[in-house]
């Protein structure tokens, strides 16, 4: 699958831009604050129906303007041609999605993963450096793209905890429901969360399983020592898990979080807000080095600056494979702005895997690294922008 053209309406520093776009590999460069991450982001829009970097709708709007436009056209690699476009009002704050042309009532339900994407920023080092959020984020963005059941699930069970978090906000607050009534709702919030946390924990933990081949591949292709990568899959209900990909049968799972939900019920009433769930998941990453003791070390409180960049390129690369390969679709690859972040021989590395992708897209705010690019790409096979006054100059 790749992307054909785009066309920007108000959107960003963009009033009417229209972009024609190669199948291979597109190197977007420019000052800082041109808008290079603006298309990429506009990009992520109509794949995945929202920003990549986590913007809200309204600040993508061009100053002055109430609505945007973005549109694009994909050809699949049986030649079949879809067009996706998005509208955005700010006077209704609505977002409106259309696939060839028609209406879709949801842009999850009907479009998410049909058009899958990868992508890679600065920010990015949050997965492995930050909270916990950034790892799911991460990782429910991986698993959502080709488990179209993953994603009702976790769609419904963050509907639930907003309405759990209301109910149990309320009548903290003394609002207007008797403790008969509170109870009663409450318990049916808690059946229904422990069902559907002890789906997305099995799918989580199978996830775990499949997805270590393909990280402890992509690192080692990175690096010349025998430093091995570890992850594992903490859920509330044992701390941490023992092992790596456990599976659960779902009745026990739901046993659990139902005595879990029932233990911490007097807590989570004092502090009104859910303590218990799949919400405060995490991901544990580590790593084995080479030469040392047979221990792993936790990745966030012992490793180098580098081993974090190396461990994250093998997480990017390793959930590109993972998703063509479980979807049969090869994805739309963003890299924006890592080239500079990364030090010359992870460059090289990534350089030298780009025949291996599908279509790329990668800004820089540099021409340099053009030279290196052709020396893995046909030059036939490369579109070059410059982003200069808000304004795309194909060179």
């Amino acid at each position: 699958m790749f992307l054909k053209n785009i066309y920007l309406n108000n959107f960003r520093n963009y009033s009417d831009q229209h972009i024609e776009f190669s199948g291979k590999l597109n190197y977007i460069y420019g000052s800082n604050g041109t808008g290079k991450t603006n298309i990429l982001e506009s990009i992520s829009f109509i794949t995945f129906g929202k920003s990549f970097v986590n913007s809200p709708e309204i600040d993508c709007l061009r100053f002055g303007e109430g609505e945007f436009n973005v549109s694009g056209n994909f050809e699949s690699s049986l030649g079949n041609e879809f067009s996706v476009s998005l509208n955005y009002n700010s006077a209704v704050r609505k977002k409106l999605f259309y696939l060839n042309k028609e209406r879709v009532p949801g842009f999850t339900s009907a479009v998410f993963g049909k058009f899958p994407i990868v992508f890679m920023t600065p920010h990015s080092l949050e997965i492995t450096y930050g909270n916990p959020s950034e790892r799911r984020r991460f990782f429910d963005i991986t698993l959502s793209q080709i488990s179209r059941i993953y994603l009702d699930y976790l769609r419904n069970i963050n509907r639930l905890l907003k309405l759990k978090n209301i109910l149990l906000k309320s009548y903290s607050s003394g609002g207007k429901i008797t403790g008969f009534e509170f109870n009663n709702l409450l318990e049916s919030y808690n059946d229904k969360l422990a069902e559907m946390a002890s789906e997305i924990t099995v799918r989580r933990n199978v996830f775990v399983k499949d997805f270590l081949p393909y990280l402890e591949k992509n690192f080692r292709y990175l690096i010349s020592s025998n430093d091995t990568p570890f992850m594992e899959y903490q859920t509330c209900l044992n701390g941490k898990a023992e092992g790596i990909g456990i599976s659960y049968e779902k009745e026990n799972l739901f046993s659990e979080y139902r005595r879990k939900l029932e233990e911490f019920k007097n807590e989570e009433i004092a502090r009104a807000t859910c303590i218990i769930g799949t919400h405060r998941d995490d991901y544990i990453f580590k790593l084995k080095k080479q030469n040392e003791n047979n221990k792993p070390f936790l990745l966030k409180n012992f490793c180098s600056q580098g081993e974090h960049k190396t461990y994250l390129v093998g997480l990017k690369l390793a959930e590109y494979e993972y998703i063509k390969d479980r979807s049969g679709v090869e994805p739309i690859l963003l890299l924006d702005d890592i080239l500079s972040e990364l030090d010359s021989d992870r460059v090289e590395k990534i350089i030298s895997h780009l025949n291996e992708f599908g279509q790329v897209f990668i800004t820089s705010t540099e021409s340099g690294y053009l030279g290196r690019l052709k020396q893995k790409v046909d030059g036939r096979d490369i579109s070059v922008f410059k982003i200069e006054n808000s304004k795309v100059i194909i060179r």
